[in-house]
């Protein structure tokens, strides 16, 4: 049931997408300083649109890795502190 859900989303983008490039295919010309082109404004929406995603993902993957960097850290830490506590709660003979 959830891989027809997923299909039926995955199809249902491909819909919305394909409208939306047709209803925006007037070309639009774009200055990139020594580079001049002109392209449909939907390519253009939706390369920004991609170099945003990538973006977002890459911050998110730097802030995910310092993330468990600092649970490794925190549970060496636990641990270190575990087996001092089981240290000092050894009865003295």
């Amino acid at each position: 049931m959830i891989r027809f859900i997923s299909w039926l989303v995955f199809l249902l983008m491909v819909v919305l997408i394909a409208a939306f490039v047709s209803k925006n295919a007037e070309p639009v010309s774009i200055d990139l300083f020594l580079y001049q082109a002109s392209l449909p404004l939907a390519v253009l929406l939706l390369v920004a649109l991609f170099i945003g995603v990538v973006l977002g993902f890459m911050f998110n993957i730097v802030a995910l890795l310092s993330q468990k960097r600092k649970y490794y850290q925190l549970k060496n830490k636990k641990e270190t502190l575990h087996g001092l506590s089981g240290v000092l709660n050894e009865p003295d003979k």
